[in-house]
């Protein structure tokens, strides 16, 4: 590519290490997608003449339709996808493809196609966030009353609802589909025509280009377009948190169905088994989910690291962007996957879950905040609720067990009332504040969650491919008007 200036080929080593083209083939269509916009851009705006330009225009489009149908194979010893696309663009059309590179540098060529790339594998990623959550939504719905201990330290709490419990993770999804669609509209800056930093002397129109392949945007600053990875960093930072999200359900898969806890089990489907000991039933894929949790979290560590002292603008370290941001989007949208099928395999056990609800004196803080209600003050309600757990353990019953002279003696305000504010239930039902484990409140979070899945698909429905993709689609590469 750049033979008129070295007297020599480069040592096989030195090629063997720099070469991309075994991980960024994976590019190709979206580098195909960017080469068909600016070959049209070069054509409407005469730098191409009308025979190179529908040549090219020709030839890229059939290695496009080639390489989708799998007829045409992306391998060889190529330093980079850029190269084999020119490389086999040559000789399909001969001459012409010479033509292809004029005004544009791999520099910007590179951060237009990884921006393609990153949009779309965000609608993707979307599409397998919001499988999981309508499975966590509808297990929601059927668990409106379901009773169980919430959780602080690892320790019970307060009760709360299955329902309430499984909104927590959908909501944390939620928000993670948000984060992906930050992540598709900064990426929707198209830098083609910042060239190597400078642009070009040609009168490229970059807005052309931008518009032809489904960008928001142009580039403020060419110096910026090409040495700018913050959408890929913003990326890599989506699914470090996503996967912590997943990590933190599937914790709770693993911790669930043991005998300890028995607050669920797992269909044989999505179990595993042991070799040795055949009793054994394994929350294999939900140890994995966790488990990759780190790989997603060191691949936006590495990039930050090779970021972190790179002098503008572009340099041969930026090639290590692509490995963890490729590794890291796959592992979102696998354990996506996984989690989908996972999740649907989870049968929940309300009987162990309301046994769960003894012993842990889960009410102490309704019968402090009842005491609050009679005038007591709260620290002082607090200290006298702590002396009736106290009681209630030394007996071996639970606070709304205690005979109500006995509670009597520990919060001598306490009227005959008292067990409706003591029981799971009745702390349940009572705590109806917005986002609360009332069922009446869940009730109101499910139709708000299934609002925003609705208003997600709509958005997802709203990404259209890029103009110039679906001309070629329809063979209106040539249309004096796409």
């Amino acid at each position: 590519m750049w033979g008129g200036r070295f007297g020599a080929p480069p040592d096989p080593r030195i090629r063997a290490f720099t070469r991309s083209f075994p991980f960024d083939r994976r590019l190709v269509r979206w580098d195909l997608v960017g080469s068909l916009a600016h070959a049209r851009m070069l054509l409407e705006v005469g730098v191409l003449d009308r025979e190179s330009g529908e040549a090219i225009l020709q030839g890229l489009a059939g290695m496009l339709r080639d390489v989708e149908t799998g007829a045409l194979r992306v391998e060889g010893e190529d330093e980079d996808v850029h190269s084999w696309i020119e490389r086999t663009l040559a000789e399909r059309i001969g001459e012409p493809a010479r033509r292809l590179h004029t005004a544009r540098s791999r520099n910007d060529q590179v951060a237009t196609t990884l921006r393609l790339y990153v949009r779309e594998a965000a609608e993707r990623v979307v599409e397998h966030l919001l499988e999981v959550v309508e499975v966590w939504l509808d297990q929601a719905q059927e668990h409106l009353e379901t009773v169980l201990p919430g959780y602080t330290h690892l320790q019970r709490a307060q009760p709360t609802t299955l329902a309430h419990h499984l909104l927590a993770h959908a909501w944390a999804l939620l928000q993670d589909a948000d984060r992906f669609r930050r992540v598709h509209r900064v990426s929707g800056i198209s830098p083609l025509g910042a060239g190597a930093l400078a642009t070009s002397p040609y009168p490229v129109r970059p807005e052309r280009t931008a518009e032809l392949l489904g960008f928001e945007g142009i580039f403020p600053n060419s110096m910026h377009a090409v040495a700018d990875r913050d959408y890929v960093l913003e990326a890599l930072f989506a699914c470090a948190v996503l996967q912590v999200h997943l990590s933190r359900w599937a914790e709770e898969v693993v911790l669930w169905t043991t005998q300890e806890f028995g607050f669920a089990s797992l269909d044989d489907s999505v179990a595993g088994g042991s070799s040795l000991m055949p009793q054994k039933k394994n929350p294999e894929a939900a140890e994995l989910i966790r488990g990759k949790a780190g790989r997603a979290i060191g691949a936006l560590t590495a990039v930050l690291v090779a970021l972190k002292g790179l002098p503008l603008t572009y340099n041969s370290d930026l090639q290590e962007d692509k490995e963890p941001l490729f590794d890291a989007l796959d592992t979102v949208s696998g354990s996506l996957q996984a989690a989908a099928v996972l999740a649907r395999g989870v049968r929940y056990h309300p009987d162990r879950m309301r046994t769960a609800l003894h012993g842990g004196f889960l009410t102490a803080t309704d019968l402090a905040d009842y005491l609050v209600r009679r005038g007591v003050p709260f620290r002082t309600a607090h200290e006298r609720a702590g002396r009736a757990v106290r009681e209630a353990e030394g007996r071996r019953v639970e606070l709304w067990e205690l005979p109500l002279e006995v509670l009597r003696s520990c919060c001598p305000e306490v009227g005959g009332d008292v067990s409706e504010v003591l029981s799971p239930e009745g702390s349940v039902h009572a705590r109806t504040v917005a986002g609360g484990p009332a069922p009446h409140r869940v009730v109101e979070q499910l139709e708000r969650a299934r609002a925003v899945v609705e208003g997600v698909r709509r958005w997802r429905r709203s990404c259209a491919p890029p103009p110039i993709y679906t001309a070629y689609r329809e063979g209106r590469l040539l249309a004096e008007q796409l």
